[in-house]
Formats: structure tokens, sequence, C-alpha cells
């Protein structure tokens, strides 16, 4: 009688127990494009049925249907890829279309990772969500060695980082691109703003005279930056060329981050030597 109570007890602490990390998802729908991009790098292709608009890394998912822009995707064609995961990330549509999906029986999955310091331990969580967790061991040791290199030094850059420049959207606290700048050795114009994308007037810039501009690369970006750098033509940044243009790796928290972080390097190493970028 005393082997069968142990029996029973040590069975109820096994249902009890946490789920270990089990067999891939076959359906993924992924509805950022930094979670496309992840998927991708975790080894999970094939499995992601659906995909936004906006997922155009690696070139590969161009071809897998669409459910709409991250900020409004259909919840009947995400229905209609009969997925058997979702995954969402907390600065998209997040947790309201979670709970819808959840109701229709549908799991979902919401990436935490949208600052630098929660990127690593996000990845590792999704890795076991997505049952690969030693992909993603890999791919977190490669970007955490990524983020051990820093080069920040006591000058610092009086910098301008350009999100979209007509009207001018810079980087503000709160964001990743924010921890990025001062992790490498900015100092950012826009440090004291009240949100992490300010809209700053163009004589809050002047006032300010960054000494480098840093400008994420678009593909309609020509037409309002050359606008944009008409009007601060007045600052020794602009004569002088020291504006530098940058991928987009670091406006997607995931496996590009380091890369993104060797541009800024790059940009912050020319500009302290008074080379253009």
């Amino acid at each position: 009688m005393k082997r069968f109570c142990l029996l029973i007890v040590w069975l109820m602490l096994l249902a009890a127990a946490p789920a270990q990390c089990g067999e891939p998802p076959r359906r993924i729908v992924s509805l950022a494009p930094n979670l496309t991009e992840l998927v991708c790098s975790l080894g999970l292709e094939r499995q992601l049925v659906g995909v936004t608009s906006y997922c155009d890394r690696p070139a590969s998912v161009k071809g897998k249907p669409t459910v709409g822009g991250p900020a409004n995707p259909s919840l009947e064609a995400v229905l209609r890829l009969k997925p058997d995961l979702v995954l969402l990330d907390e600065e998209g549509v997040g947790a309201n279309l979670s709970k819808r999906l959840q109701k229709l029986g549908i799991k979902t999955v919401i990436f935490r990772g949208s600052r630098l310091d929660r990127l690593v331990p996000a990845i590792r969580r999704l890795g076991h969500e997505l049952g690969v967790p030693q992909a993603a061991e890999r791919l977190a040791g490669r970007i955490e060695a990524g983020l051990r290199s820093d080069t920040k030094q006591n000058r610092q850059i009086r910098t301008l980082f350009v999100i979209w420049p007509d009207p001018l959207v810079a980087a503000g606290p709160g964001s990743l691109l924010d921890d990025v700048l001062q992790r490498v050795g900015f100092d950012s114009i826009a440090a004291d703003a009240r949100s992490g994308y300010p809209r700053l007037s163009l004589e809050a810039v002047i006032a300010r005279d960054p000494q480098l501009i840093v400008v994420g690369q678009g593909e309609t970006l020509g037409v309002p930056l050359q606008r944009m750098l008409k009007h601060l033509s007045s600052l020794d940044a602009v004569r002088q060329g020291r504006v530098c243009m940058v991928s987009d790796a670091l406006y997607r928290p995931g496996p590009r981050i380091p890369e993104g972080i060797a541009e800024l390097k790059r940009c912050l190493e020319l500009a302290r030597r008074g080379q253009r970028p």
C-alpha cells in the first residue's frame, strides 16, 4: 500500500511538472519580420506556412502566403492557414490577438525581446517553445559574443539616429536602437525624449548640433532624406559629409543584431577619425 501511495504521488508530481521541449510545430505563422528571420535562423523555414507582407528576409520567404501587415494582420487569413502555432511580437498586435487565437484553440507565443537586455533570453525561450533549444542556444551564443565586443570609449560622439527623415523621427529612450547606441558609445541627441521614437523639429536638431547623423536605409528614403539634409545644411555634420547609412538590421530584434552593431561601430570609428562614412 505504501508503495502504491508513493507511485500515485510520483505520478501527480510528474503531471504537475513543466512540459519538456517537444517536437517542433508543423505549421507556424509569423506575425512580425523579426520573428520570420528567427524562425528561419532556427532551421524551421519549411514549417513556416504564413508571414506578414513586411517579411522579406531571408529572400526565400517572399513566396509564402501573407496575412497582412504586422500592425493589422487578418485573423481570417491566419485561420485559413490552419497553424498549430502563431508567433507574435510584443511591439506588434500582441496580447489582444493572442487571446482571440487561443479562444479558437490555436497556440500562440509572444516574443518579448524588444530591448537589448531581453533579446538573448527571449531567443532561448522561443527555441524551447519551437522545440529547437539547441539551435536557439547556438544563435543566442553568437549574439552574446557580438554584444561582448564593446568599443565604448570615454569620448562619445554626439549623434542623431534618423528612423524617418520627413517628418523627422529619431531613435529615443526605451527602444532597442537607443540601447545599442548607448552600448556602442554614441551620445544620442534624443536621449532625453519622452518616447522611444520621438518626432524632432529641425530647429531642435540644429540647436543640438550632432557630430554624426546615422540613417536607417529604406526603399522610399531618398527624396525625404535629401529634403531633410537640405534643411540641416548649416550643420558641420552635413557639410562635412558625416552622414552614415546603415541597414535595417537593428530595426528587427533578431539574428542580424550583431551585424547591425558592427555597422554602427564602423560609423562611429570613421566619425572619430574625422573621415566620411
